[in-house]
């Protein structure tokens, strides 16, 4: 079947292929990010993969590597660290996998910081030495970033120009062998998973999730959900006064499925680094709470998107350690 592009262009559906994840650590700091290999113009490269944004952006080392044509229509997209990126919308032939063909790209001319954050991270480093994901941390990073989001943007997650309809991430655990980016999945690798409730009206590529410690009567803060592997850390928008959680202490998130049954839910300790559970508390913009859950739902759950019916579903990680599991399964 035929599927209609970002650009109208129609794209044939891509076979099923599997795309190794890599877990690359930034140092000195210690922060966890995951990476792929993508082919832009026949020159293959590490990118950063991104479920938290949308579009395939290139610096402009990476765009010179993979002789990206000049020109193109003004593009600046900007990421809840507050890099801001500041470029042109062109067309590339990109490879994913088995997945091949025209893609719109952001070439990235000049990255800076968002007036309200201008402390970001690439305010840290020269541009020569600011890689995309390196948090600051000079010489570290990708030349390219990958975003996946279910949700559409002005350069959009390229997997729809590709012919991918649905893709599995299975997130390799801390220091383990490579994950697996599923493009495409039969029915043997979609078995098991449990579809969630969409975060809100508009749903923006979240899930209806709460927070709350493992205690009898504990607080439960609930609201959109994001699953995010390009952002370590919950982090937790909050109109009220944020409630202040002990480190060490057993937490959980659990998600509302779509159907009937126990919710999918993971079980973890607050203030562990490693896994993406350091827990922060912020005041949010509106009375609704917004939870940004980072990579930790990955540790204990592959994560399948739907475009199709934009839809976010789960199911147990076979691999996941005592540190994050899942729960009520």
């Amino acid at each position: 079947a035929a599927l209609v592009s970002a650009t109208g262009a129609q794209a044939q559906e891509a076979p099923r292929s599997i795309v190794p994840i890599r877990e690359v650590d930034i140092r000195p700091i210690g922060t966890p990010r995951y990476v792929i290999e993508v082919v832009v113009n026949g020159a293959p490269m590490v990118v950063g993969l991104d479920t938290g944004s949308t579009g395939l952006r290139l610096l402009p080392r990476a765009a010179a590597r993979a002789r990206v044509a000049p020109g193109g229509e003004a593009e600046t997209y900007s990421y809840g660290s507050g890099v801001e990126l500041d470029g042109r919308r062109v067309e590339a032939d990109v490879a994913i996998g088995g997945a091949r063909g025209r893609v719109t790209i952001q070439a990235i001319d000049r990255v800076t910081c968002v007036a309200r954050q201008p402390d970001c991270p690439a305010a840290r480093v020269s541009p020569d030495a600011y890689g995309l994901m390196g948090s600051g941390q000079p010489g570290r990073g990708f030349p390219a970033i990958i975003g996946i989001r279910l949700m559409s943007g002005r350069v959009d997650n390229p997997f729809r120009a590709l012919g991918v309809r649905r893709w599995i991430v299975h997130l390799p655990q801390r220091g383990g062998e490579a994950g697996a980016l599923v493009l495409n999945p039969d029915a043997r690798d979609l078995a098991g998973f449990v579809p969630l409730q969409p975060g809100a009206a508009n749903p923006r590529g979240t899930v209806a999730g709460c927070v709350s410690l493992a205690v009898p009567g504990a607080e439960r803060l609930c609201g959109p959900t994001l699953l995010d592997t390009g952002a370590p850390g919950l982090t937790v928008l909050d109109a009220s006064a944020p409630p202040r959680w002990q480190e060490g202490s057993r937490a959980r998130i659990d998600f509302a499925p779509m159907r009937g049954g126990p919710p999918p839910a993971l079980g973890f300790v607050t203030g562990d680094k490693a896994h993406g559970a350091h827990a922060t508390f912020k005041p949010g913009g509106s009375d609704r709470v917004t939870i940004h859950a980072g990579t930790l739902p990955f540790y204990a759950y592959d994560v399948l998107f739907d475009a199709d019916n934009n839809t976010i579903a789960v199911r147990p990680n076979r691999e996941a350690g005592p540190a994050v599991v899942p729960l009520n399964q």
